[in-house]
């Protein structure tokens, strides 16, 4: 049985949450219906803070990684946190796995996060300019992450994780009223 990292005792639910919110783009994995892994860059939104939690992407019907998930909807989700001042120092990251299911346009939660900000508003924006002008059909992608979060080196300032990379990652639970129901 392996101990838990140095790191995991540092961080909480509330510092995952927080820097998930402090960011919008994330790298989407999913399983294509012949089983080959995709993976592709999204721009995201964070559920409100007292609902579970959950990532909201927008999307179109005819993207692949809406018709992956349609047919598997079993997908990963990794949020790097570049770092603007070391950039040569490798990011920490946010990672976890869970459930994504395709939303209508028209979803009262996943429009309300979109509206949160104006940098959502320009990309449901452009989104649906692009729906306009190339046919299809707008959704939503919601994600319900399973109940471990891992992460590596959050919580660790550049120079810790170099003196200590075996310590980077962590596991963080979310809390039970945190977590989604359906």
């Amino acid at each position: 049985m392996s101990m838990p990292s140095k790191s995991s005792t540092r961080i909480g639910f509330e510092t995952i949450e927080r820097e998930l919110r402090k960011r919008d783009f994330g790298v989407l994995g999913t399983i294509s219906p012949e089983g080959h892994p995709h993976s592709t860059g999204v721009l995201y939104a964070v559920s409100e803070r007292t609902k579970p939690l959950q990532i909201y992407i927008i999307s179109r019907t005819r993207n692949r990684k809406v018709r992956n998930i349609a047919a598997n909807p079993n997908v990963s989700f990794v949020v790097p946190l570049a770092r603007r001042l070391l950039a040569i120092v490798p990011p920490n990251c946010i990672q976890f796995q869970g459930v994504a299911k395709i939303l209508e346009a028209a979803n009262e939660s996943a429009v309300k996060v979109y509206q949160s900000s104006w940098f959502l508003r320009l990309v449901s924006k452009i989104e649906s300019d692009i729906v306009s002008t190339r046919g299809g059909e707008a959704c939503f992608i919601r994600i319900s992450p399973a109940p471990i979060i891992f992460t590596y080196g959050v919580g660790l300032l550049p120079w810790e994780l170099l003196g200590h990379a075996a310590d980077a990652a962590a596991r963080v639970e979310i809390p039970r009223e945190r977590l989604p129901t359906d």
